[in-house]
């Protein structure tokens, strides 16, 4: 469908939101209003769609090369698949905006907003934007000292006060920085094959360092602990079958799989402290959708789902499991939250009393 900038504009005023496939090429949509606009597929490649209102608006497959989206309200929009290379993202709002998979190579997006709450899943050309949201993530990992992880700078310097203690204890190649995230990553993974379980964890997270061993927590020397790779805690394959390939895809990036020795689903977990909470929600609900619709895959739907977060978002995490899909596949009935505080005090009691079998639902709380 080709139309210009008049025809969008009356359309839409006429209460029409189906402009799927429409050529805007080089169109000048300034100020426009298209929220709840359907444009998947529509090319707008070099349009100005400086300060528009591109909220709830379908933008999947969208072609968007070049294009001025200059202080753009994209919030809650759907970007996926959209390419975006070379677009200017100055100043945009991409609050819970679902960018999964778009390509955003030479896009200018150092400075929009809220992109920690976008999902960024599988995006092109943003490193730079997840090597910042990982290192404000960052945390001194010290597990030898008798006080409570703090978080640190973003400067990744060590706290002065504990400086001269820590390098005068312990060598200092030993002293790695671990996000919160990944250190969780390694708990779970630790406590779920202490359990006797099969673990999974997510495929991109399989590089990533963490220091291994209950007695790290307990003795004082540097030779009882050792620092590996998340791979040397997960299976090398992904181990549910059965599944819709993209689906099968995104699964694979789920923060931790549970499974018994028949291979039976026994958790999900996804680990939030500062990223879009919504984005391990939909992780878990394309799962948990192609599980009831294809009964082909022989998988239980009934396993729990546990998201892992700080107690400050509590009321974030009830806020997102409100919206209609999650209320659609019932996610509020199979998800239990559980806060990180709560899984570090619950980690330290395992070391010195070992593990209890309830150590999970006796720290989950329901919704």
């Amino acid at each position: 469908m080709n139309i210009d900038e008049n025809e969008l504009k009356q359309l839409y005023a006429e209460g029409i939101r189906d402009f799927h496939g429409c050529d805007l090429s080089d169109a000048d949509l300034t100020e426009i209003d298209l929220s709840f606009a359907n444009l998947s597929g529509a090319n707008l490649s070099n349009a100005n769609l400086n300060y528009s209102n591109l909220s709830y608006t379908n933008l999947i497959s969208a072609k968007l090369r070049g294009a001025s989206l200059i202080e753009a309200n994209l919030k809650w929009s759907d970007i996926i698949y959209a390419d975006l290379t070379d677009a200017n993202l100055e100043g945009a709002d991409l609050e819970w905006a679902n960018l999964r998979s778009a390509k955003l190579t030479n896009a200018n997006y150092q400075t929009v907003k809220n992109i920690e709450r976008a999902d960024i899943t599988d995006a092109i050309g943003v490193e730079k934007i997840l090597e910042e949201i990982e290192e404000s993530d960052i945390i001194q990992l010290n597990l030898f000292e008798n006080y409570r992880i703090k978080p640190i700078d973003r400067k990744l310097k060590y706290q002065p006060k504990h400086q001269n203690i820590i390098h005068k204890k312990y060598p200092p190649h030993l002293l790695q920085k671990i996000s919160i995230h990944t250190k969780m990553q390694g708990i779970l993974a630790e406590i779920g094959q202490k359990l006797g379980h099969k673990v999974w964890i997510a495929g991109n997270d399989h590089s990533k360092d963490y220091i291994f061993g209950e007695h790290k927590l307990r003795d004082n020397t540097c030779d009882n602990f050792r620092l590996v790779k998340l791979k040397e805690l997960t299976m090398q394959e992904f181990p549910v079958g059965g599944l819709d390939k993209k689906v099968e895809k995104i699964s694979k990036l789920i923060d931790i799989i549970w499974l018994d020795t028949q291979f039976k689903i026994v958790a999900l977990f996804e680990i939030e402290c500062t990223t879009a909470i919504h984005s391990g929600l939909l992780r878990m609900g394309d799962f948990v959708a192609n599980v009831k619709l294809n009964p082909l895959t022989f998988i239980d739907p009934n396993f729990p789902i546990y998201i892992v977060i700080p107690k400050k978002r509590k009321m974030h995490l009830q806020t997102q499991l409100s919206r209609p899909i999650f209320q659609y596949l019932e996610l509020h009935n199979s998800c239990k939250g559980i806060y990180i505080e709560d899984i570090e005090i619950g980690w330290e009691t395992i070391i010195k009393q070992g593990i209890d079998p309830n150590i999970i639902d006796s720290i989950a709380y329901s919704f």
